[in-house]
């Protein structure tokens, strides 16, 4: 591992953080058409050249604001009907990102997994702000478990939701408003808009590690209608009251980061509840990797062998 200051980095995150001190700085305040094609830009960089052999279907699901367009993926050289549906919700902010952004990790989980996927492109803030997208995000899982045979081919079929960061804030908070779901798969979540400056990795960790406070907070002003929207459990969701009876959850959390503390509250709200969970702490990693898999080789394949192994277990 390399070594920033007193923090032990993978190979991987340090070269990362070196190529992104060499850039131009991201201006925030520049039009929002700019900041986000800036956005896929460094993704379609660092996108790498893994070959998918499954199809794709373009779908659009009627929602209750919005018809949200979805990319399902399946795989393909398997005699059986893949076991799980995993509804995938790209980071990015609530912001920024999109299905394309995160295409080639869904491509990876679907391969690798045996599994049907479900990338979403949901709503995005500020032009549709809260809660927006958590209205889309119901909308797509209530269509997924409506449609198991359509998708996978059997109705027997594990429906469950997973995402990164913002995405794994909807999956998160969708798990509250769905019954029925098998699993959870949470990738350095963020479940706590309202405090999230008393976490020690986000005092440890908030300044030189790709995720700043900067970063975060105008994150914020694009999402919440009002700072009062950090309260509601909708958007974070660690302010529920009950957590009985949610899905099975695998959270996977990158060490260097300054959300890494969110996932263990989340994890601990679960567990006393009775909910099964599963903790994977990626030492030495940023946060954001699942959007670059070119760059973060190492980090990405095991990433997908975690989700593997988990679905695997289901």
């Amino acid at each position: 591992m390399a070594s920033t200051k007193d923090v032990e980095l993978t190979a991987e995150s340090q070269s990362y953080i070196d190529y992104t001190n060499q850039l131009k700085p991201l201006n925030l305040g520049q039009p929002l058409d700019a900041i986000r094609a800036a956005n896929e830009e460094v993704a379609a960089k660092h996108r790498g050249d893994y070959v998918f052999n499954g199809t794709k279907e373009e779908v659009l699901v009627s929602g209750e604001q919005y018809q949200v367009p979805v990319t399902i993926l399946r795989p393909q050289g398997t005699k059986e009907s893949p076991k799980c549906i995993v509804i995938y919700f790209h980071g990015g902010g609530w912001v920024w990102s999109s299905r394309t952004t995160h295409m080639k990790l869904c491509e990876m989980i679907s391969q690798e997994s045996n599994c049907v996927v479900v990338n979403v492109e949901y709503r995005l803030s500020p032009e549709h702000k809260f809660p927006a997208c958590y209205v889309d995000a119901e909308a797509v899982v209530r269509w997924c478990l409506d449609n198991k045979k359509k998708l996978s081919g059997s109705d027997s079929a594990l429906v469950g939701v997973a995402g990164d960061s913002a995405g794994a804030n909807i999956s998160a908070s969708v798990c509250h408003l769905v019954k029925g779901l098998d699993f959870q798969i949470l990738i350095y979540a963020s479940v706590d808009l309202a405090e999230r400056t008393v976490y020690a990795s986000y005092n440890k960790y908030c300044e030189g590690y790709l995720l700043n406070s900067t970063l975060m907070s105008w994150f914020m002003k694009q999402f919440l209608n009002s700072a009062d929207n950090a309260k509601d459990p909708l958007c974070s969701p660690i302010l529920r009251e009950s957590f009985t009876g949610l899905p099975p959850a695998l959270f996977i959390v990158s060490e260097i980061d300054p959300l890494a503390d969110q996932s263990s509250a989340y994890k601990k709200k679960l567990d006393d509840s009775g909910v099964k969970t599963q903790y994977k702490l990626l030492k030495g990693t940023v946060h954001g990797f699942v959007s670059k898999p070119g760059h973060f080789k190492t980090t990405t394949a095991r990433t997908v062998q975690l989700v593997s192994d988990y679905l695997s277990q289901l």
